[in-house]
């Protein structure tokens, strides 16, 4: 007479109820927790005072957290793509390190406008599990997003510092002393 012994685990063969990371959801999700201390440490750098004792060690801080986002969306560039979820994670990841390292307000804003005029681009339209993760990752990055276009760094109103000094007629008489 013959046991019947199943060898194949229970429900093996359906997907997976939960979310299973790939390399660029994981590394995406520490992208915004290295993002979110960034933005704290630059907060934190703009109430500071130059002369202040702790300066040097805040600016160090911002610094290496600056670093460290930069390292975590290198590592997002160089992973490869293993579902439709991971390309906007990946673009979002992207546009980030383009607006950390831009020149000027204006590039700044040109670039944190792009979300919002090609939408379809940093949005997923996976379903399940795994999409509605990466919707809340790609909502939450989008909150840092904002956050950082309030930070000083980005909108330095004393850009135009560098301008000509205004001619000589315009500027103030000197003050004289009388004898």
């Amino acid at each position: 007479m013959a046991n019947w012994v199943f060898t194949t685990p229970l429900r093996v063969t359906e997907p997976p109820a939960h979310f299973m990371h790939s390399i660029i959801s994981q590394n995406f999700t520490r992208l915004n927790a290295s993002l979110a201390l960034y933005i704290e440490c630059e907060r934190d750098l703009e109430q500071a005072d130059c002369f202040d004792l702790a300066f040097t060690s805040w600016a160090a801080d911002a610094e290496r957290a600056r670093a460290e986002v930069l390292e975590r969306v290198a590592q997002i560039t160089i992973a490869p793509v293993e579902r439709p979820s991971d390309l906007p994670l990946k673009r979002a990841a992207m546009l980030t390190r383009a607006l950390i390292e831009s020149e000027s307000t204006e590039a700044f804003t040109g670039l944190y406008g792009l979300p919002g005029s090609h939408a379809h681009l940093f949005a997923c339209t996976e379903g399940g599990v795994i999409g509605a993760r990466a919707r809340r990752a790609l909502a939450a990055h989008q909150a840092h997003l904002d956050a950082m276009a309030a930070l000083g760094e980005f909108t330095d109103h004393g850009e135009g510092w560098d301008e000509e000094a205004p001619e000589a007629s315009s500027m103030p008489t000197p003050l004289t002393c009388a004898h």
